[in-house]
């Protein structure tokens, strides 16, 4: 199997009505990207299927796919929880200041004054601003992923600069 990177943009959540149609939580800022793809990489564990896409549609914050040969719920029962992938070189180019959330993961945050408050375990991708989950030695912190905060991405170094506001690391 070929082991190129994949990146994850979206989470299957559950079916959507009963004709094999998923419902997708988008991981990325532009969920059109949907659009540009004629078939993406389902993952989940050691699991890794590649599934074309027969059609999409948007519905309230999610995109709805249907893949070709799964034609009723209960196929699409078997890929809820998966997350939908595309290989790293499919991905569209990026904004200054923007980022995708694979690459983010493991970085280190510092305060702007050098304090060292843990690594980026995890992004929690809310429909508005994202929010960082920094695991520290003792404690979890959430830095939301807003510009105002974050002074300086460093990636040759894996590490970020945060600027928080008075008590956010008190919660």
């Amino acid at each position: 199997m070929n082991e190129e990177k994949l990146i994850r943009i979206g989470k299957i959540t559950k079916y959507q009505g009963n004709k094999g149609e998923v419902r997708v939580l988008p991981l990325t800022d532009s969920p059109e990207r949907f659009e540009l793809l004629e078939e993406v990489y389902l993952v989940k564990g050691n699991i890794r299927d590649i599934k074309r896409i027969e059609s999409l549609r948007y519905h309230k914050n999610f995109v709805i796919l249907k893949f070709e040969g799964v034609n009723d719920i209960n196929a699409a029962l078997e890929y809820r929880d998966f997350q939908v992938c595309i290989p790293e070189e499919d991905l569209l180019p990026l904004e200054e200041n923007e980022y995708y959330i694979d690459d983010l993961i493991g970085f280190t945050v510092f305060t702007r004054e050098g304090e060292f408050l843990g690594e980026i375990s995890e992004v929690i991708v809310t429909g508005g601003t994202d929010v960082f989950v920094v695991k520290g030695e003792e404690k979890k912190y959430m830095i939301p992923a807003a510009l105002e905060l974050i002074t300086e991405v460093n990636e040759e170094e894996k590490k970020m600069l945060v600027d928080p506001i008075p008590g956010l690391l008190e919660l």
